[in-house]
């Protein structure tokens, strides 16, 4: 990536994102930063979003599959979260 250099991605739906991004210029980077969260079952676990936009100061998510693990670690996350799904990537021309 011209903006956040070299990353890896989980998919092709975050590689897709990872470029749009790049298109529309906006400052990201692959994130890295792990969040505590507790599990239903009250077992400790940390959870790692995918990007963090500098710009938005928001955290991004990309999810084909949202599960109910997903919703509790959401539900618990502080800091600002977009969560960009099926639709969401259609409506942007990503997918």
């Amino acid at each position: 990536s011209p903006i956040a250099g070299k990353i890896k991605v989980d998919g092709t739906w975050e590689l897709k994102v990872a470029q749009y991004l790049d298109s529309i210029g906006v400052n990201w980077s692959r994130n890295k930063k792990r969040f505590d969260y507790i599990r239903s079952n009250g077992k400790c676990s940390t959870y790692c979003p995918d990007f963090y936009i500098k710009e938005w100061e928001s955290y991004l998510e990309v999810k084909g599959y949202e599960t109910d693990l997903d919703r509790c670690k959401w539900s618990q996350f502080k800091e600002p979260l977009m969560i960009w799904k099926k639709r969401e990537l259609k409506e942007l021309n990503i997918l």
